[in-house]
């Protein structure tokens, strides 16, 4: 009996996923088909910023180098360390297994994802509602992977990827509940896990959120409080655990960037507005997708999950136990969502550790799509087992409706009366699609509901953020791509090109000053970057940026730049012939105590980087005569350089490297230490006479965090293989 039960389950579910499936296919059929069809529309952070980075660390890989650094733009900066890398999740590592990654694949990797939100919604669902039918769990799939959050982040890979693991956490944690051993708290840190290898800090947050606070509340409602407390203790230690290897580098390196400064002001901008509400009634309010938007605020995701969820949800809330839960993760997500509308969020600011260097709080919104759409599953299945009937399937429609007809009108007028200049008359197609979509549901009845809802989400999502481009146009190796990689380093570029992509650097694995907004970059680099004067300027010229490369016919910065190469009909290529040189050996010093006198100093009028350098804590140099020296490279690579050095008095040998802990410098063999130099670069001290200097990225925060997530992997792989590797007692 027990047999037949089970291929029964693996039947029925073989044919839930299946449509899940079709349904992700239908929904991505133009990128799925080829051709020039591509996602997002307009590129994106898929294409300017993604595409590029997941390239840069697979082709590493691939030729046997891990990137603990990135050498190829912003004069250099961490890149393991970088949480929106990635590095280590493993769908990326499998992308080392090819020399070149195409755009193609991260596309792929986007819709892979689509779909394993949509199975692991599916599987929640059923077991959570011990659904005997497939139709319920497929509403709250189709749902959930359609979403708002989804279709509004289809060009941000690591946002989807993230998400995608928040049910996957739910129903590992919905067996735990049932089935209180270390074996299955081990099943639940490994969707945890997941989210946060993904490369997205805030989504893997909002997943450990919600987990917490069904955690929380279980322990409430649990008989076994200590068993509870003890299981979910070892969850929580195992997922850190495993993710130390990518969370605490990040966190260290989050203490040198923008991040760790952010006013409240900054963290809460991207917030949902108020009358932003409206979008989870009807996505057309506003416009559906980037092109289509007419609102003056900053683009978020507005929690849509379609008005026939919501009709299920509604219907949801009238029957069924454990729906407490939901609805406390669905109004946390709601009012965390609204930022700076409610105290929620400052509070969340100032008190919860690592909070304060999130941004978009309109990202919380996926917890409360989640929960609608597991209503919607509990809604559809007591729909079917007629333990709602006509006359609640009627007042649920009319209560919706008279919230639509209320609602839209309301909020439309708002936002038309904010930005006039850019209103759409959008309210009339919002209120017809809702009657439209209402009335459907409570005429066609149950049997038809999942057709209905994959139709609206479909419908209303696909396509939204396809178009027809070439997105590897801005990342070409044309000419004077060939050119420059002729030229003997090291050295860097400035791209001013706009042919160019500003991440193109990192696909040619040519060094750059600059690359594409990031906000993890260093901020001592950056506000160096930013604040350096004009191109050609001293502080510039330390910068080691040898060409420039502009558009086709743009003129250079000043005469100092000298066109070298116009043999590409895209850009030409400028040599500043001021670019000093990427190490360089100085013999006088301004010494100061702290970051903010040494940025004085460097846009001193008289600061001079070919003869002085600004050092924070180093040794004093004042020499007026400097005897014969010498400097060369007998070594050089992304994480590793040896210096030849001769010189007949003592003086600093200034690198233009980025400063970052994790450099370890050693003179003739015997470490030494490097000092902050020009403040926000690095340096170090070297006596008079011939030495032999190198330099290598290994950071001790990178060892220690691999050895405890190999250390704790061993543990889980031991817990998980417990059941097969102990011999098996059977009765007679």
């Amino acid at each position: 009996m027990l047999a037949r039960i089970h291929k029964t389950n693996l039947y029925s579910n073989a044919i839930g996923i299946s449509i899940i499936l079709l349904a992700t296919v239908v929904f991505f059929w133009p990128v799925i088909l080829g051709g020039n069809w591509h996602i997002p529309h307009a590129g994106g952070d898929l294409e300017s910023f993604i595409w590029p980075t997941y390239r840069f660390a697979a082709k590493s890989i691939h030729s046997g180098t891990l990137p603990l650094w990135n050498p190829y733009l912003y004069s250099g900066s961490p890149y393991a360390s970088d949480n929106q890398s990635g590095l280590f999740y493993p769908p990326n590592l499998i992308l080392a297994i090819f020399p070149d990654v195409s755009y193609r694949a991260i596309e792929w990797l986007v819709i892979l994802h689509v779909f394993i939100a949509g199975a692991g919604m599916y599987y929640a669902a059923r077991y959570q509602h011990r659904c005997t039918t497939i139709y319920p769990p497929l509403a709250a799939a189709l749902a959930f992977q359609f979403s708002s959050i989804f279709v509004t982040h289809v060009g941000n890979l690591n946002i989807i990827a993230s998400a995608s693991y928040l049910p996957w956490a739910w129903f590992f944690m919905q067996r735990l509940r049932d089935t209180q051993t270390f074996r299955s708290a081990s099943m639940v840190a490994v969707p945890l896990s997941l989210s946060i290898f993904s490369g997205h800090a805030q989504i893997s947050l909002i997943v450990c959120i919600a987990m917490f606070t069904y955690s929380v509340w279980e322990l409430k409602v649990s008989d076994q409080k200590l068993k509870w407390l003890l299981l979910i203790t070892y969850t929580a230690a195992l997922t850190i655990g495993l993710s130390a290897i990518s969370v605490f580098p990040s966190i260290e390196m989050s203490q040198y960037t923008h991040r760790a400064s952010y006013t409240y002001e900054e963290a809460s901008r991207f917030s949902v507005p108020l009358e932003g509400l409206a979008g989870i009634i009807s996505p057309l309010l506003y416009g559906r997708g980037a092109q289509h938007f007419w609102p003056g605020w900053d683009r978020v995701e507005l929690g849509f999950t379609g008005l026939t969820t919501l009709f299920l949800a509604t219907l949801g809330l009238r029957h069924g136990k454990r729906q407490t839960s939901l609805l406390i993760i669905a109004a946390i997500g709601l009012i965390v969502a609204l930022g700076n509308a409610t105290p929620v969020h400052r509070l969340m600011y100032d008190y919860l550790p690592g909070f304060s260097l999130l941004r978009v709080p309109a990202r919380f919104i996926l917890l409360t799509n989640f929960s609608i759409a597991m209503l919607a599953c509990s809604g559809l299945y007591y729909w079917q087992t007629n333990k709602i009937n006509n006359k609640n399937v009627w007042n649920t429609v009319f209560t919706i409706s008279l919230l639509a007809i209320t609602v839209l009108p309301l909020a439309w007028y708002a936002t038309s009366q904010k930005y006039p200049n850019s209103a759409l008359n959008t309210l009339p197609i919002s209120l017809l699609i809702c009657f439209i979509t209402l009335g459907s549901n409570a005429i066609i009845g149950h049997r038809w509901t999942i057709l209905l809802l994959a139709i609206e989400l479909i419908g209303l999502g696909a396509w939204v953020e396809t178009d027809y481009r070439h997105p590897e146009a801005g990342y070409i190796e044309g000419p004077a791509v060939q050119y420059l990689k002729n030229q003997p380093g090291p050295y860097r570029i400035d791209v001013a090109a706009s042919s160019w992509q500003p991440d193109a650097p990192l696909v040619h694995q040519i060094e750059s000053i600059n690359g594409l907004h990031n906000p993890m970059i260093l901020a001592h680099y950056d506000n160096y970057y930013w604040s350096v004067k004009h191109r050609g300027s001293p502080q510039y010229n330390f910068l080691n940026a040898k060409f420039l490369v502009t558009d086709k016919g743009e003129t250079a910065a000043d005469s100092t730049f000298v066109p070298v190469y116009d043999g590409d009909s895209q850009v030409d290529i400028y040599l500043n012939t001021n670019s000093l040189a990427r190490i360089n050996l100085i013999y006088s010093t301004i010494n100061v105590d702290n970051e903010q006198d040494a940025f004085d100093a460097i846009h001193s009028s008289d600061f001079d980087p070919q003869r002085e350098v600004v050092v924070q804590d180093g040794m004093k140099l004042n020499s007026s005569t400097q005897g014969p020296s010498s400097l060369s490279y007998s070594l050089y690579n992304s994480h590793s350089r040896t210096i030849n050095v001769s010189t007949t008095t003592d003086a600093y040998l200034v690198f233009s490297e980025v400063w970052y802990p994790g450099w370890s410098v050693t003179i003739d063999g015997n470490p030494s230490q490097f000092t902050r130099a020009n403040f926000a670069f690095r340096s170090v001290y070297i006596p008079e006479g011939d030495h032999i200097v190198h330099t290598e990225f290994k950071p001790q925060i990178w060892q220690i965090s691999l050895g405890l997530s190999v250390s704790v992997l061993i543990i889980l792989i031991c817990t998980l293989s417990s059941q097969y590797l102990l011999p098996q007692h059977q009765s007679k």
